[in-house]
């Protein structure tokens, strides 16, 4: 990746706040138990760069786009789909765009200008791809593995944001008076748009890295409580369960997604092959390959490379519904864009809207050790242990 193009992206990171606010789905009287029966949870503090729920049931992208810039309805799907994928706030993402290009407010621009709405933050030659990658790097920025407060001991210098990256250029030579200048020049620009795009203030962050751990902040557990999370397949059911890995698939932290299947390739009959709820909570579709649903207590699960999703947002599932079928073409897979091998669902855990790592979390009974990389399947790092009994990569049932 350009290094001048990440180290740009990476400082619009630390400038947006959506405030973080989860809707109070209906849930099992067994989840609820399961809940309750967990230590004290300290919810993390909301980052403005990630895709809230409160943000995901209340603000509707293509309503916005039809009222504000009906020229960018055709890319409604591709930014609802991005945003959810990335966990990086479609607002954010918009107002960037109009920074940058003047996409939104401007239907007059040139075809070439229209294709490359993020301008020189992407070497990308069209709208979706540009917005995918632009998404990929506010991400992976974002999700640096946690760093405690006592590492920067030896050091003045405080780490620097994903935004503020964004807002500078590694490249020029400049004394850092005037690169702070730049920055905050570039700050006070988004935060005026946003305002304008969005008629709420933007509250940046205090400046240091989003990552960062105070010495005295709490220990947020690993996941929801056992028996709150089940397998996202019907119970009665056996589904190979791969390796461990981040949302992309790329690096160690977090590892958020597990790879499920049945087997087939793609054009076989996937039509008998449900993808199911794994645990109760309001539905949210964001295009259609890609779903979550909002549970309880600050959590969520995503579904990827689905086709015939059942549900529209808003709805309420319970634990255990049938909500997709594993697509059964790469088209539908990747209905938005991405990688996929064959037919499987990418599921994923959340907490506050930010991936999670697996970790220590149980699901149907069933706790995750994951403390290799991405997809490593080797027995000594990737296992999951139930009743006393410890098991690798393979075909679970519950």
């Amino acid at each position: 990746m350009n290094t001048r193009m990440m180290s740009s992206l990476s400082l619009i990171l630390c400038s947006l706040t959506v405030a973080a606010a989860t809707p109070a789905p209906e849930s099992t009287q067994q989840e609820t138990n399961a809940q309750s029966a967990t230590a004290t949870i300290v919810p993390k503090t909301a980052n403005p760069l990630v895709y809230s729920y409160d943000e995901m049931f209340n603000f509707d992208i293509e309503a916005f786009l039809a009222s504000q810039a009906p020229h960018l309805l055709p890319y409604a799907e591709h930014i609802s789909h991005w945003a959810g994928y990335s966990s990086i706030s479609p607002r954010v993402l918009l107002a960037l765009m109009e920074q940058q290009s003047g996409v939104l407010r401007n239907p007059n621009l040139s075809a070439k200008q229209m294709a490359q709405p993020f301008a020189t933050l992407s070497a990308k030659q069209d709208f979706a791809s540009q917005l995918q990658d632009v998404a990929d790097q506010l991400a992976t920025r974002l999700y640096r593995e946690p760093q405690h407060a006592a590492a920067t001991e030896f050091s003045n210098i405080q780490p620097a944001s994903a935004l503020d990256f964004l807002f500078t250029s590694p490249t020029t030579k400049q004394l850092p008076q005037l690169q702070d200048a730049k920055q905050t020049a570039a700050a006070n620009s988004f935060s005026n748009i946003y305002r304008q795009l969005f008629a709420e203030d933007f509250i940046p962050e205090r400046h240091q890295s989003e990552s960062l751990l105070d010495e005295d902040t709490p220990v947020i557990l690993a996941g929801p409580a056992n028996g709150f999370l089940q397998f996202p397949f019907p119970l009665g059911q056996s589904w190979h369960v791969g390796g461990a890995h981040t949302n992309t698939g790329s690096g160690n932290y977090p590892m958020s997604s597990l790879d499920m299947s049945q087997g087939g390739g793609w054009g076989s009959n996937q039509s008998g092959r449900w993808v199911a709820a794994s645990a109760a909570g309001n539905f949210k579709r964001h295009s259609s390959c890609f779903a979550e649903v909002v549970h309880s207590g600050g959590w969520s699960t995503t579904y990827y490379h689905l086709m015939n999703i059942q549900y529209n947002t808003g709805a309420t599932v319970s634990k255990n519904t049938k909500i997709a079928n594993p697509a059964n073409t790469k088209g539908q897979a990747l209905c938005n864009g991405g990688a996929s091998t064959g037919p499987h669902q990418h599921w994923s855990l959340k907490q506050n809207g930010s991936w999670t790592h697996l970790n220590g979390v149980y699901v149907s009974g069933w706790q995750i050790t994951a403390t290799g990389s991405s997809y490593d399947t080797n027995c000594s790092r990737y296992y999951l242990t139930k009743n006393g009994s410890s098991r690798c990569s393979g075909y679970f049932s519950h």
